[in-house]
């Protein structure tokens, strides 16, 4: 596959968060700060349920979630892990950019589309309602969650596959007793309505900010841009007062 250039999902996140923080990131190496995170269950849980729908596809029966909603397991386990292991990748010849992302599992609807399937955990700590819980996260991730799926869905579609215009999250609540008992409880939560064809325009905007030579507006709600600029004038306040 032709293109030097490589630009993950998580960074086309990244630019739809915050252009500046792309270009700087993507075009200069120069990252954003870490993030300190308070344990690693997700990743933990991703391995787990990949392990778990995939002991469905030998047994070819259906998690319980995924029945209820009308969905199938996609059968195709080797394409599948291809996609999982090295992403599904697609070369734009007028970019010159290979934009690509590593995708979790995948479903298919009662017409044999393709359903992109995404993992997320959460934990429900003592005294909280697990419901309202699970709904605050999606509403506050919603729209960040919807164009991952559709990421992988544009994906998928540039590279020849039928793609159902809807995408799921399978959400797992793990809880635990006064007992320490853990509990885990699964949802499958289908986001309808993804617009995979709003990125051939939305890629034109990344490819024109990757290749500037001129640095971009910073989104104004960036914590890390607003940090910068705080940073610059009180170095110039410092400098004055010398």
């Amino acid at each position: 596959m032709g293109g030097g250039v490589r630009i993950s999902r998580s960074k086309i996140e990244l630019f739809m968060e915050c252009p500046r923080c792309f270009w700087l990131e993507v075009k200069h190496g120069i990252k954003r700060p870490e993030r300190i995170f308070g344990g690693n269950i997700g990743q933990i849980y991703d391995n787990l349920l990949k392990a778990y729908f995939d002991k469905h596809r030998e047994n070819s029966t259906v998690p319980d979630a995924v029945k209820e909603k009308g969905f199938n397991l996609y059968p195709r386990r080797d394409k599948l892990e291809r996609w999982r292991k090295n992403g599904i990748e697609y070369y734009h010849e007028d970019h010159g950019i290979i934009y690509w992302g590593k995708i979790d599992d995948l479903l298919i609807d009662s017409e044999g589309r393709l359903v992109p399937l995404d993992f997320k955990t959460t934990l429900k700590w003592k005294n909280e309602n697990k419901d309202e819980k699970d709904k605050d996260v999606l509403e506050k991730y919603r729209e960040k969650y919807k164009r991952q799926l559709e990421i992988y869905g544009y994906l998928l579609y540039k590279n020849g596959e039928r793609v159902a215009n809807v995408g799921a999250l399978y959400v797992v609540t793990v809880s635990f007793t006064e007992n320490f008992e853990k509990q885990e409880n699964p949802r499958l939560i289908p986001l309808e309505d993804l617009n995979y064809e709003q990125w051939d325009i939305l890629l034109e905007h990344i490819k024109e900010v990757f290749y500037s030579d001129h640095e971009p507006k910073a989104d104004d709600d960036c914590e890390f841009c607003n940090r910068d600029v705080k940073v610059l004038q009180l170095y110039n306040f410092q400098q004055y007062l010398r």
